[in-house]
């Protein structure tokens, strides 16, 4: 589902489950998925990532692709390993039909490897997305966002996509669309075993 009329990503949406809010009778046993545009504005308070928290991270980008997952009855480990796969997979996306250079994943983190000039500085790479996790009420709750522009007040790292026009559109569908799918194989290949 795509939202509209979303202010700013701040981080709540990982406090609590949130599927029913969006859903209600639709709610998927196997997990949902919501998309919005909208910053990135997490403060420490909000964050899950201990790593993030010592080093006094925040999460932020000027506008961005936001993915908020929701999957019920599986461990922070489970959660953890779909994140890379998801991640991993529109890190494809992302890499052969709209940035057109080389990704890499470095755990949930979708890094670019292309010459870009930001604030003045020209790097060879950058990190276009963030990630936190948490668990809720026997959930698991993973947040993707995509740095369409990241901003002055976003990490040195960061990378904007500079996604224009429907492209920020096209992969919140094909975010949404690859959720499902991966979440749907996943469940008829357990439902197979004996």
């Amino acid at each position: 589902m795509i939202l509209e009329n979303i202010e700013k990503y701040d981080g709540t949406y990982l406090k609590s489950r949130f599927a029913y809010d969006h859903f209600k009778e639709k709610t998927q046993p196997i997990g949902n998925i919501i998309a919005f545009r909208a910053p990135i504005d997490v403060e420490v308070k909000n964050l899950n990532d201990k790593e993030n928290i010592v080093n006094d991270d925040i999460l932020y980008a000027d506008d961005a692709i936001n993915f908020c997952m929701e999957i019920p009855n599986i461990s922070l480990f489970g959660g953890e390993c779909f994140h890379r796969l998801f991640n991993s997979s529109l890190a494809n996306i992302l890499a052969s039909e709209f940035l057109n250079c080389d990704i890499e994943v470095d755990g949930t983190k979708i890094v670019v490897h292309k010459e870009v000039q930001e604030a003045g500085i020209i790097r060879t790479q950058g990190k276009v997305s963030v990630s936190d996790m948490s668990l809720a009420n026997g959930a698991v709750l993973l947040y993707t966002g995509i740095n369409i522009t990241a901003g002055k007040k976003a990490p040195n790292t960061a990378f904007s996509s500079n996604l224009e026009g429907d492209e920020p559109l096209i992969v919140m569908h094909k975010g949404i669309e690859l959720f499902y799918g991966m979440l749907q194989e996943i469940f008829v290949e357990t439902s197979k075993r004996l």
